[in-house]
């Protein structure tokens, strides 16, 4: 994370009003991350006592075990996300306040311009936090946790599992560097649209233009996510090959098989989701660069973010 990016989270930590609340429930939400990844374990330890024909009462009370952490996941989770979304209700609003109360334009049209990069940020944010809440920190949490677990199976695993993230994180991260610099266009062209919709209905011009660079954005999103999921698929693959090898050579059992490819799976929907959380900061930065340099605004200054 670079230090632009840090003086952004600082200044959306500066405009949010309720802290306490949001801070409370982010901490609820982040430990309920960690009981989908306890089932998942338990769910490879009951397929491992069927394999072996253990006692029943050991299989009916680990799936019993089960139960009850879903259910207390399904608790914490649901509440947690629920009012997490009211938080960013009350952040939206944060935002518009912060920003309208010195807002001052010449004319109607530098104002609606203006209004347009408000409500620009402020969207940003909202679905910044919305992907962050869920899956957002489930992602950081689970990226980091089951290279851990992948250890009790297989150490040549776990390195596999590592490099597959890093891998995937040098391409999302150059892949991201273009898209900020389109994003940016895009942002420019929504504000002029909007401004000029609110004042005529003479807009071709401004929707060509708009549809233009809408397109070159769409085509490198999907540049951008075609790479990120072969190379995920790559890796899938690999680790797959690798397992059903152990499991004909007798080093691995199927309930080994079952729980790596499993938590493998999960990496890439973990993956997937930290990407979309890393757009949406992008979109946070182009955001934020368009009200620093706005003339009408005066609450932020674009030598106070570089």
């Amino acid at each position: 994370m670079d230090k632009k990016t840090l003086k952004i989270i600082k200044l959306m930590w500066q405009i949010i009003q309720n802290k306490k609340r949001l801070l409370f429930w982010f901490t609820v939400r982040f430990f309920s991350v960690f009981l989908p990844l306890l089932t998942i374990y338990l769910f490879s330890k009951v397929i491992n006592l069927v394999e072996i024909k253990a006692d029943f009462s050991a299989i009916f009370f680990l799936i019993l075990v089960t139960l009850a952490i879903k259910i207390v996941d399904n608790f914490s989770r649901l509440r947690s996300v629920t009012k997490l979304d009211e938080c960013i209700s009350e952040i939206s609003f944060d935002i518009h306040n912060y920003f309208i109360k010195d807002l001052k334009s010449e004319t109607k049209l530098e104002r609606n311009e203006s209004i347009q990069a408000i409500r620009n940020f402020a969207d940003a944010t909202a679905l910044t936090l919305k992907l962050l809440r869920q899956p957002g920190i489930d992602s950081i949490i689970s990226l980091i946790t089951i290279p851990f677990i992948m250890l009790s199976v297989d150490a040549r695993i776990s390195i596999l599992e590592v490099v597959y993230i890093i891998v995937y994180f040098v391409i999302d991260y150059y892949t991201t560097q273009r898209y900020v610099i389109l994003k940016d266009f895009q942002n420019t062209k929504v504000e002029s649209y909007y401004a000029k919709l609110q004042e005529t209905n003479d807009i071709e011009l401004e929707q060509k233009t708009f549809d233009r660079h809408f397109t070159r954005l769409s085509n490198w999103f999907f540049t951008e996510w075609f790479t990120l999921q072969n190379t995920a698929v790559f890796f899938y693959i690999l680790i797959f090959v690798y397992l059903i090898i152990s499991v004909y050579t007798g080093t691995k059992l199927i309930s080994d098989l079952i729980l790596v490819m499993t938590y493998v799976t999960s990496t890439q929907t973990y993956l997937n989701s930290s990407s979309e959380v890393k757009d949406s900061l992008a979109d946070v930065d182009v955001a934020v660069n368009h009200l620093a340099k706005n003339k009408s605004i005066t609450v932020i200054d674009f030598d106070d973010l570089v």
